[in-house]
């Protein structure tokens, strides 16, 4: 009998998070690579040649998903349950400001009077 597909990744972005779940129970987690580049995450998973009941087979894939903007990137967070569904998740930032990306402007203000450092 052949195997069941893998199931279709599912991504869920509501109001508070974004979701991306994945079935990756062929993989354990050293088989597997996340990383986040400004707005996509990259999954990528191999794994080398392994016997099935079939014969030998090693299996590579490679995922990117567009981040919403709004998501949270210093809070993301990626795990992966025993039953092999892995889920990649952040928070959605709710203010109207950018979520923390890799670049942000600081604002300089101007004080009227002089700093308090003593003077050289």
């Amino acid at each position: 009998a052949t195997p069941p597909p893998p199931l279709e990744p599912q991504v869920r972005s509501d109001r508070d998070k974004f979701v991306i779940f994945l079935d990756v129970k062929h993989f354990s987690p050293e088989d597997l690579t996340v990383k986040v580049q400004e707005d996509f995450v990259e999954i990528h998973g191999k794994h080398n040649e392994r016997q099935d009941d079939h014969g030998y087979i090693s299996r590579e894939f490679h995922r990117r998903y567009r981040l919403p903007s709004n998501v949270d990137q210093s809070a993301l967070s990626c795990s992966l349950s025993a039953d092999g569904m892995l889920t990649f998740s952040g928070p959605k930032v709710q203010s109207g400001l950018d979520a923390g990306h890799s670049e942000r402007a600081i604002p300089v203000s101007r004080e009227e009077k002089p700093s308090s450092a003593p003077s050289s």
